[in-house]
């Protein structure tokens, strides 16, 4: 079977994507797979084409330097030629978006040529609109006209996923109004490499120069969804009951890192934190954050009250579980679906002192990780593409 990606940014990015943990998958059972690339500023990693990918890169000329947003409006017409090009030429089966411009341009083409599109609906586009330097009166009508692409988008397609419950409440209500084409499939992780077993605790805390400390962690983007009050209050709060913490940052802010480092700045001022409170670790590799999770006694889903936090189910969450991690969160839907027996969720000044009492209790600690690994275990990749792959299949059956 072929099937062509429009995936939510650069393929080349080192962000891990849903996409490609689903489609790596479903290219180990003999899809071919072929991908749209967008040629972003900045965003050139070397990265090696595993087996059963083809990538198809699409340069906008001078547009990438413009901004993203840019970008994508300039790279339009250019972005819907290489869809129909592709499709066509590569005879695909089916188109998979994640997008919101492309993404229109894909269910255009699918229309056109009667090709099955399926929209894997990360996460509510519209609110991204926050990420850039949008003046504050003009967020309100661009985020109509973007909900009107998602709300024609979502109606071309054939199905509709996303990877939440909220979400998918959402785009019902909002945009499709009936469940006949949507579907709920969850993110996920690799067990065999978030596995405690396959780390030494002990040996990635001597490398990040810690011993006795309790790790407070944070894994992923430092984005406009992130409530940093929380995480510097949370650390401030433990260290007011007696526990010696520190904080673990691991990731960047590639959309503001000067507005988020003065913000953290700021934070640490307001709560008594010094430079040796943080330990930053930057933007890392992915095959690295297993061992960087390892090293933590505690991680952080500080999600804000946004739309965009509050309906999503991030990759994170199941990662932390597989390394059996104890996780405190924000109060987040369907991190609570999922994890509500496990994580300890709440404001800043409740988790703190929940944390402070679980930590006495090493038995307690024990039993808990092999029950958080347990339900991470169910989210496998593996499983998670057999159901998106399932979907396409039942998909092109109903051409």
């Amino acid at each position: 079977m072929r099937i062509l990606l429009v995936p939510s940014s650069d393929w080349n990015s080192p962000v891990p994507v849903r996409m490609k943990f689903i489609f790596g998958e479903l290219a180990k059972k003999g899809y071919q797979i072929h991908v749209l690339r967008f040629c972003l500023k900045d965003s050139d990693f070397p990265g090696k084409i595993p087996p059963g990918f083809i990538v198809h890169s699409v340069p906008v000329p001078f547009a990438a330097r413009l901004g993203e947003v840019i970008y994508y409006v300039l790279g339009f017409p250019l972005h819907l030629a290489a869809i129909r090009r592709i499709a066509l030429d590569c005879r695909v089966d089916a188109i998979v978006t994640s997008n919101l411009l492309p993404g229109l341009a894909a269910s255009l083409v699918g229309k056109f040529y009667d090709i099955p599109v399926i929209y894997d609906l990360v996460d509510y586009f519209p609110g991204f609109l926050r990420r850039y330097r949008v003046p504050r009166f003009l967020l309100p009508p661009l985020e109509r006209i973007l909900e009107t692409i998602l709300s024609v988008t979502a109606k071309r397609c054939r199905a509709v996923v996303t990877p939440s419950f909220s979400l998918g409440t959402l785009v019902r209500n909002r945009y499709l109004k009936s469940d006949g084409n949507l579907f709920v499939i969850p993110n996920g992780v690799d067990p065999e490499i978030f596995s405690p077993g396959k780390v030494d605790r002990n040996a990635a805390r001597r490398k990040l120069g810690v011993s006795h400390e309790v790790i407070v962690g944070l894994v992923g983007t430092l984005e406009f969804w992130l409530d940093f009050d929380f995480v510097f209050r949370f650390l401030s709060n433990l260290r007011g009951l007696g526990i010696t913490a520190k904080l673990m940052l691991v990731g960047s802010a590639p959309y503001g890192q000067a507005a988020v480092n003065k913000t953290i700045d700021s934070l640490k001022t307001k709560y008594s934190l010094g430079d040796s409170d943080i330990i930053a670790c930057g933007l890392v590799p992915h095959e690295a954050v297993p061992e960087l999770i390892a090293g933590m006694d505690i991680c952080l889903l500080p999600f804000n009250s946004s739309v965009v936090a509050q309906t999503s189910c991030p990759i994170k969450l199941f990662e932390y579980l597989s390394m059996g991690k104890l996780i405190v969160s924000t109060p987040i839907i369907d991190v609570s679906r999922i994890a509500q027996d496990v994580a300890i969720m709440g404001n800043a000044d409740v988790t703190a002192e929940r944390v402070s009492a679980r930590l006495l209790n090493a038995n307690d600690a024990s039993l808990a990780s092999v029950t958080r690994r347990n339900i991470a275990l169910r989210y496998s990749w593996s499983s998670v593409a057999e159901e998106f792959g399932n979907l396409v299949v039942r998909t092109l059956s109903q051409r």
